[in-house]
């Protein structure tokens, strides 16, 4: 008898698409099925291919059906119930829990990205009220640890950390070298490149780290800062590099689909975020064996800590420092960051370590048993 789980997926916009391959491969070399729905998009053969899935099915929901109580995809999620009959869901986002939770007697494992998921008082009063068929984990100890805080009638078994993971192996084996990366690019050759990736939003804070660069711009020779990804501040963060002085200095690429296999084009991998869980973008760098500097927000602590350099959220000054700090690096000093990074994927980033710890959750074990 086929037993299938529900992965219901916002949709799969970028990191979302490596989030449903990641859930995926949980179940890789189980007898269960993988049905991946995803609420948002329409039908695309590519993320069909990607996503890892036995089965991929597109909702492609309006914006008008996911505002408000939501009665029609709910009602598509417990027909697709009836016909698979799920044993479980993962959901990811909180819309997307909310819809699995929803299904009568479905046991739903819950995703919160980032923080504040069950802070309004209305998501409280849901999560109280579903507890029982409801396991929500949190993508980092940090996001884990706000979840219980706004959830503190909870069990505490009932709200656990599962870290985003990536098949390494086969991230590097796609990954090209510094220079065909940086011809592929069109970089300049010789020179010492700090990158950005993700959305060019106020809760990337590229704002404080172009600051950042310009106040080091005098101890930073020979050096520029490359930003990849697109976003609404796209012509404010230009106006900032022009107010600042520095336009010949950095170098915006817009949105590049697979950056991950580029990265080796890179000295210096910067991520400056006000809100993270545990970025993919930072992971992916960690598999070109990048030295990264990370905001100290949430996730981004976690992962960093002791692999590498942070800096306090939003202040450019210490940013600064550390920019100047990873530029002077000798190789031994290198070397010595990267055997950190090393260990610290395999220790927790790895499928392998990721899948291991699923399946040990007590909460998901005792629900398994019934």
């Amino acid at each position: 008898m086929e037993r299938n789980v529900l992965l219901l997926c916002h949709g799969y916009e970028a990191p979302f698409l490596s989030v449903a391959n990641q859930y995926a491969a949980l179940f890789k070399n189980t007898d269960f099925r993988v049905i991946t729905v995803f609420i948002k998009g329409q039908h695309n053969s590519e993320v069909v291919e990607q996503c890892g899935a036995d089965e991929v099915i597109f909702l492609d929901a309006s914006s008008k059906q996911m505002k408000g109580l939501k009665q029609q995809l709910i009602k598509k999620i417990r027909q697709l119930d009836k016909q698979y009959q799920f044993e479980f869901a993962i959901a990811h986002r909180y819309k997307s829990i909310y819809i699995a939770s929803h299904v009568k007697n479905l046991f739903v494992i819950g995703v919160a990205h980032i923080d504040g998921v069950f802070t309004p008082l209305m998501r409280k009063l849901f999560a109280f009220f579903h507890r029982k068929n409801l396991l929500l984990l949190g993508v980092s100890k940090a996001i884990r640890d706000d979840i219980r805080k706004s959830l503190f009638l909870f069990d505490d078994e009932k709200v656990q950390h599962l870290y985003n993971s990536l098949d390494f192996q086969s991230i590097r084996e796609k990954q090209l070298p510094r220079d065909q990366a940086r011809q592929a690019l069109s970089l300049p050759d010789n020179d010492y490149l700090f990158v950005n990736v993700g959305r060019l939003h106020e809760d990337k804070d590229q704002k404080t780290l172009i600051k950042a660069f310009a106040h080091a711009r005098d101890a930073l020779p020979g050096s520029k800062l490359i930003v990849a990804g697109k976003g609404r501040l796209e012509t404010e963060l230009k106006s900032l590099t022009s107010e600042l002085g520095v336009t010949d200095k950095v170098i915006f690429l817009g949105m590049v689909p697979e950056f991950y296999k580029y990265l080796k084009a890179f000295d210096t991998f910067v991520l400056s975020s006000i809100r993270e869980g545990l970025p993919v973008s930072l992971l992916e760098a960690f598999a070109a064996e990048q030295v990264c500097i990370a905001s100290e927000c949430n996730g981004n602590k976690e992962a960093i800590s002791e692999a590498g350099y942070s800096f306090p959220i939003g202040d450019h000054k210490k940013l600064a420092e550390q920019l100047k700090k990873t530029l002077h690096l000798n190789n031994a000093e290198r070397m010595n960051i990267v055997g950190k990074v090393n260990r610290k994927i395999s220790q927790h980033f790895t499928e392998s370590a990721v899948r291991q710890y699923f399946w040990s959750m007590p909460a998901l074990k005792a629900r398994l048993k019934k």
